[in-house]
């Protein structure tokens, strides 16, 4: 049967929110972030509180500890506003399917498998989404120029292999700056050709099978680094490059509109005046880090 797209209309009215909320927030490496949401376009500096409180000897008649107070710091973050449009002549799909799956009159206010399609587009945006956090856009910089501008000197010296990826990895872990090092949020991002190398790395020294010491993985694209609290997470983001980097995902912003304004929009509609079914994808996002000195680098190009 052929999908009317005309009753698509309060149908993505009431999970187009839902659906380019999934697109962008179900990346391998967002979900590690503070994630911010309600933001307009533009550079924003987003404050961020610190506290210190230390503890001396008790005597009678003290002050305030030396010490103690509150620090308010903040972290720009450049959100951009971004969209992608697509329009599809229903007509030009009658050469492809048959008659059955189409409307038999000129009107082109239907198309296939316009869920197949949604979640392919769906699909597309989460895949730039996660582009977007490591690379950046235009002027606005990613986490790869973010943490080359101001991480720690760079660890390693060798391109990983199966010989050397777990002490590679394990070198990057120890030089997360040690006031992060205990932290839960800990992650290690890397290429999807760094997480294979390492993951049969883990298989070759049997790490991936001893008790305390097992390299848990989810969904073959997470996994813990054997006898760290570091989880090692793989991005699409690093698709062809040696890059890598490491400490608390908290520690890194990722601001976004998803705010129920209206901003951020996925939708297909039809158009009668073009007589097309279009599509629209409308989104903010900008990504920053808080203490940049305390991650790690090993920056291989």
């Amino acid at each position: 049967m052929a999908f009317d797209v005309s009753g698509l209309q309060p149908y993505t009215d009431q999970l187009s929110e839902s659906i380019i909320s999934k697109s962008i927030l179900k990346t391998n490496l967002l979900q590690f972030l503070d994630q911010k949401a309600g933001y307009q376009t533009g550079t924003f500096q987003i404050n961020l509180v610190d506290s210190a409180l230390p503890v001396v000897a008790f005597d009678c008649g003290q002050g305030e500890t030396a010490g103690a107070g509150v620090t308010y710091t903040q972290v720009p973050v450049t959100i951009d506003s971004l969209v992608s449009r697509a329009d599809l002549c229903v007509e030009d799909l009658r050469n492809t399917y048959q008659s059955y799956y189409m409307s038999a009159g000129l009107e082109n206010d239907t198309i296939p498998f316009e869920e197949v399609i949604s979640q392919s587009y769906a699909d597309k945006i989460t895949a730039y989404t996660e582009g977007y956090l490591i690379n950046g856009f235009g002027a606005t910089a990613g986490l790869k120029a973010q943490m080359q501008a101001g991480a720690t000197p760079q660890v390693g010296a060798a391109i990983w292999d199966v010989n050397n990826a777990i002490d590679q990895a394990l070198d990057l872990y120890d030089a997360i700056g040690e006031a992060a090092k205990d932290n839960d949020g800990l992650i290690m991002v890397v290429s999807p050709a760094s997480y294979r190398t390492l993951t049969r790395a883990l298989v070759a020294a049997n790490l991936n099978t001893v008790n305390n010491m097992q390299a848990v993985v989810e969904g073959n694209e997470i996994m813990m680094l054997p006898g760290t609290n570091c989880q090692i997470v793989k991005s699409s983001g690093l698709s062809g490059s040696d890059f890598k980097f490491a400490g608390d995902g908290k520690s890194i912003i990722a601001a976004m509109g998803l705010n129920g304004d209206g901003g951020d929009k996925f939708r297909f509609f039809y158009n009668e005046a073009d007589d097309k079914v279009q599509f629209r994808a409308a989104f903010r996002i900008g990504v920053g880090v808080k203490e940049v000195n305390l991650f790690a680098v090993a920056d291989l190009a």
